[in-house]
């Protein structure tokens, strides 16, 4: 069990008991709420559910300038296949061992529950100094940063912020990646044929955040399936696809994709060992877990032999993955994407990628570059929810502070890092132009996906460091 003495802890448990899955933040939004007026405290809650929580300065602090500290309530929404957990109902199962929080075959929302925390934490503790805050808790941020895109920030009075999205105690970010979805769209027609029908699926890969991942070389199921089933066709097999389906979310690398098949070819057993074989010798050092299984399944309509061709040549065909590394900044993609979503409806399929960048142009042409590719196979495609990338300021007095705090209470220095993951701090830039901003968070790994685990003794460090920092201000 999670102790709940501390005041972070009990807010973990607090939110961890309400689903707040993007698009799903309604619950959460209204908590926030109904915190603020528990504790007699200014709030706005907008028609997206965005919530800004207003605190007064601590005695002496009156005349210190404001402060806007952000992070955002909605989590990924990712579970193992044979979990039974609802999103839209559910509570997370936390579960603790050792210094590691984890939740029960699910992901466990410490992206950004932390954030969450820390801002509720600081909200309800009258013994800490501090200046006037302005705490931000802005929705629907993992699919496409809407919440921030759509809040108004006219009455945001802080010309300094401290992010509270971020991870990797002892750092703090100073640039973060621009994005945009791109999603392919082709229509298909079906018929009945002669044959087996089997269920293929690429399983037991370790997915991971499709910004902080991506240059990992970890398999994405839904791109070694299609490989899988193209090269069946390339060995003469007569296969004819029913369905192919992976993936959740387009900022998660796909960790496990299925395809319906029929054939009629006794290779097609043969040839699905062997192309097992070749991609768990290349997949060894990222995804030594990975296998592919098969079995028959009852017979249903197909898409005809023309649309699976297309659509299984339109998946052999896309570019995946880390596509450029930063040449002035060490180990930073500076161009990615991930098709972290594949989907078959009744009469179309659909391709959804997630695209990187902190160059607009950039992200254009790959974009541009995706949908001529669909073209190519009669898909449609099209660009949505861009968002900017945060660039670095060189003359953050923030971050200077920050550094010198973290200098003088720890006797390390704070480490300066970019990241290739998409931030809400670039539009808040964008709308407030003098915003110094700078970011804190702890230790976690595997966010995005079921083994996601926030380390303990690490979300306490930060938040005394948070307080701590916050009292020089």
């Amino acid at each position: 069990m999670l102790n709940t003495d501390t005041l972070i802890n009990y807010y973990f448990k607090q939110i961890s008991n309400i689903p707040r899955g993007s698009f799903n933040e309604k619950g959460i939004s209204d908590y926030l709420v109904q915190f603020a007026k528990e504790k007699k405290l200014k709030y706005i809650q907008d028609k997206l559910n965005n919530v800004i929580i207003f605190k007064d300065a601590s005695a002496g602090y009156e005349n210190h300038a404001p402060l806007m500290l952000q992070g955002h309530m909605d989590m990924v929404a990712e579970k193992e296949l044979d979990s039974s957990h609802d999103f839209t109902c559910d509570p997370l199962e936390l579960i603790v061992e050792g210094n590691v929080l984890h939740a029960n075959r699910t992901t466990l929302g410490a992206d950004d529950g932390c954030g969450l925390c820390y801002m509720l934490a600081i909200l309800a503790d009258d013994t800490l100094k501090h200046p006037p805050l302005e705490c931000v808790f802005t929705v629907q941020e993992e699919v496409g940063l809407f919440g921030a895109f759509g809040l108004d920030m006219t009455v945001i009075k802080s010309k300094r912020m401290i992010g509270l999205d971020s991870g990797n105690e002892g750092t703090t970010c100073t640039t973060s990646s621009g994005g945009n979805d791109t999603i392919l769209t082709k229509e298909i027609h079906r018929e009945a044929r002669d044959g087996k029908a089997y269920l293929v699926r690429v399983d037991g890969l370790l997915g991971g955040h499709s910004g902080g991942c991506i240059a990992m070389g970890r398999g994405n199921a839904n791109i070694l399936l299609a490989r899988i089933l193209y090269e069946c066709l390339l060995e003469g097999i007569d296969l004819q696809v029913i369905s192919i389906n992976g993936g959740l979310k387009d900022n998660a690398i796909c960790r496990s994709s299925e395809a319906k098949i029929i054939c009629s070819s006794n290779l097609l057993i043969s040839t699905i060992q062997r192309m097992e074989k070749e991609i768990k010798e290349e997949l060894y050092e990222s995804d030594r877990d990975v296998f592919v299984e098969m079995k028959e399944i009852e017979k249903e309509a197909c898409m005809t032999k023309k649309d699976t061709e297309d659509i299984l040549s339109l998946l052999y065909s896309v570019p995946n993955g880390c596509l450029e590394m930063s040449q002035s900044i060490p180990d930073l993609p500076v161009l990615s994407l991930n098709l972290g979503i594949l989907k078959t409806l009744e009469d179309k399929v659909i391709l959804h990628f997630s695209i990187r960048s902190p160059l607009s142009s950039r992200r254009n042409t790959l974009s541009n570059k995706l949908i001529c590719i669909g073209k190519a196979y009669g898909a449609t495609g099209v660009c949505e929810s861009d968002y900017p990338g945060w660039n670095y300021d060189p003359d953050s007095k923030m971050r200077n502070l920050l550094k010198t705090y973290f200098k003088e209470t720890t006797g390390k220095d704070l480490i300066e890092m970019a990241t290739h993951g998409g931030l809400e701090t670039g539009i808040f830039k964008g709308k407030i132009k003098e915003l110094d901003i700078v970011t804190l968070g702890p230790d976690m790994d595997d966010i995005h996906t079921p083994q996601e685990r926030l380390y303990l003794d690490s979300y306490e460090r930060v938040y005394k460091q948070l307080i701590g920092f916050i009292e020089t201000l």
